[in-house]
């Protein structure tokens, strides 16, 4: 256990890092793949398009197919917004975990490329949105991950520096953007992303281990 001498603003990642989203992304992208007669992609395909924004999930799994883009985006933005709140669930320790961060005087925030009303929704569903000061998603600041525009944004509100800032996410982009933005960096490996060419600060293989390193 290390011993931290001052208060962090720790940033999460949502998808992969908090709740178990993957399911209905599924659903909402084989819907739109459905509605031009295109077969489904298996959950694991699926995973592997996400992390960079809901453009880049639908350009990815869309790869090949003769449909309309911008037709094809707001067809899944309508029916993963339907299907949002299926089967997303807070991964095993995670509602226990914040609780106690909070309990310590850590500031909490969220920061997702995935749209800001969807984020918020969900994380209110999941019942932590009390948790947080600021949950931050796609269109809420200028840029997406990795840009350091939401991270700037949170330090800005918070008041707090980036020697007490942490970036906590399961894919390359939120190591990326961290680096980016001059913070540290943490990964959990039980998400659905993957690291990439980033090495991050500390990492771990579940979220009772995050909150351990930080209490």
């Amino acid at each position: 256990m290390i011993l931290l001498m001052q208060k962090q603003l720790l940033i999460f990642d949502l998808d992969g890092t908090l709740a178990d989203s993957r399911a209905d992304l599924a659903t909402g992208i084989n819907l739109m793949r459905t509605h031009y007669g295109l077969p489904a992609l298996t959950m694991e395909t699926i995973e592997g398009y996400v992390g960079d924004g809901i453009r880049k999930l639908v350009e990815r799994s869309l790869q090949g197919a003769d449909v309309d883009f911008d037709e094809a985006l707001a067809l899944d933005k309508t029916f993963y917004t339907a299907h949002m709140l299926d089967e997303t669930a807070l991964y095993p320790g995670v509602e226990e975990g914040l609780k106690k961060l909070a309990a310590a005087g850590h500031t909490l925030a969220v920061l997702s490329n995935k749209p800001g009303d969807p984020s918020r929704a969900i994380v209110k569903h999941l019942g932590v949105n009390e948790l947080f000061f600021r949950i931050i998603g796609g269109g809420d600041v200028r840029n997406l991950k990795p840009a350091p525009d939401g991270i700037l944004e949170l330090m800005a509100q918070s008041g707090i520096t980036g020697e007490n800032v942490w970036m906590l996410g399961d894919h390359h982009t939120d190591l990326e953007v961290a680096h980016n933005a001059g913070v540290k960096s943490g990964f959990v490996t039980y998400g659905i992303g993957h690291p990439g060419e980033f090495t991050a600060d500390q990492t771990w293989n579940g979220f009772e281990e995050l909150v351990e390193f930080f209490l």
